[in-house]
């Protein structure tokens, strides 16, 4: 594997990091100064049914933890088996993945079982799909592989399709998410989790692998020895293709459902996913046009803690609303809500550049072939999992 295949892979982590913690913000200050279009600020919401652009960016972060299983845990194998090396290394890092979601919830810290959820957050969905393609890809049958989605995919699929509707009280997943919260936790809690109604996260697990196992499938098309790279791009643009076309087919009969991750809106968002991949590996590996692309890939190799960041805006919004009233002051009131998120944007930046800056002492006790090693697979997998 060289290290110019990886490169797409951390723009594409990159790009999706950015749109949460940087564009999404912007349109947000540019709406609180000038009120734009519905339709344009309708791309940065979730609704019950549709695909919109926000819709994107949690499935786009569990398809690029999948796309960088195969370089993490391969090498993990011994003699090509799933050891105790291999499974230490998953349940690590889905331990740190759980916690780190609990943190972000911002109520960890508050020891009080009534507030914390043990599960609500896009990390420990990162996490839980990254459990089950570690499984999928502990089978050593690479038919069992491949069959594998498309039997998670279909079996949820009949569950919510013969055992409750598609509204937003009546879908079984959401049935199953309130049914299993008194179990597990106070009745605190399931208020908690009920207080975003509509959202699954118990009863989604077999479409967060789903999304995963995609990722995996995406980087076997790409790093495929025996296809040329453009029979490799064409044949992944093919399979995206294929699964927006999908998606957009079903719709009428299974919606498109971001909150329980239905069968049309998991295919639509996988051909999203696939067909961006396809266009970066393309333009960053094939063409390998990289100048101008510093920034986000500094996203990409933090994008971990840069969610983290996002997780606790306040701290970057405080920041920046100390300029806000010099900006209000000068250019009027309309520019103090972008003043506030300029401000808070360069902070962040600040912060990743010193993180990914770091001096890491891991890498200065390892040969230099493991370095090097790490270089080209942690690109891909060290930010993400």
């Amino acid at each position: 594997m060289k290290s110019e295949r990886l490169y797409s892979l951390d723009l594409l982590r990159g790009l999706d990091m950015l749109l949460l913690a940087v564009i999404g913000p912007l349109f947000a200050a540019i709406n609180a100064a000038t009120p734009l279009p519905a339709c344009i600020m309708g791309q940065f919401r979730h609704n019950w049914g549709g695909f919109t652009l926000w819709d994107l960016i949690m499935p786009l972060f569990i398809f690029m933890c999948g796309a960088a299983v195969p370089f993490a845990l391969e090498k993990r194998k011994t003699d090509g088996r799933a050891g105790l090396v291999y499974w230490r290394h998953v349940l690590a890092r889905v331990a740190v993945l759980w916690v780190l979601g609990m943190v972000a919830q911002g109520r960890l810290l508050s020891l009080d079982r009534l507030l914390i959820n043990p599960f609500n957050n896009t990390l420990q969905a990162i996490a839980a799909g990254y459990l089950v393609a570690a499984a999928v890809l502990a089978v050593p049958s690479r038919h069992f592989r491949r069959a594998a989605p498309f039997v998670l995919a279909l079996g949820y699929t009949a569950i919510l399709h013969f055992c409750g509707d598609y509204t937003m009280v009546g879908n079984a997943a959401t049935r199953f998410e309130r049914w299993l919260l008194p179990l597990i936790t106070p009745e605190g809690s399931q208020a908690l989790a009920l207080a975003d109604p509509g959202y699954s996260w118990w009863a989604t697990i077999p479409m967060f692998g789903v999304m995963t196992l995609c990722g995996m499938e995406a980087t076997g098309i790409l790093t495929d020895a025996a296809a040329s790279p453009m029979k490799r791009l064409a044949r992944l643009a093919g399979v995206g293709a294929a699964l927006l076309a999908f998606g957009w087919a079903v719709a009428p009969w299974i919606p498109a459902i971001k909150h329980i991750y239905t069968l049309s809106f998991t295919a639509q968002a996988m051909g999203w996913c696939v067909l961006l991949l396809a266009a970066l590996s393309l333009v960053a590996d094939v063409w390998r046009l990289r100048k101008g692309t510093g920034l986000i890939l500094l996203f990409g190799q933090t994008s971990l803690m840069a969610y983290m960041c996002h997780a606790f805006k306040a701290v970057f919004r405080a920041f920046g609303q100390q300029f806000a009233p010099g900006a209000a002051h000068l250019f009027g009131d309309s520019a103090a809500p972008l003043a506030v998120w300029l401000a808070a944007t360069v902070l962040l930046v600040a912060f990743l550049s010193l993180w990914r800056s770091r001096p890491r002492r891991a890498s200065k006790k390892r040969a230099p072939s493991s370095a090097a090693a790490d270089t080209q697979t942690g690109m891909a997998g060290g930010a993400a999992i």
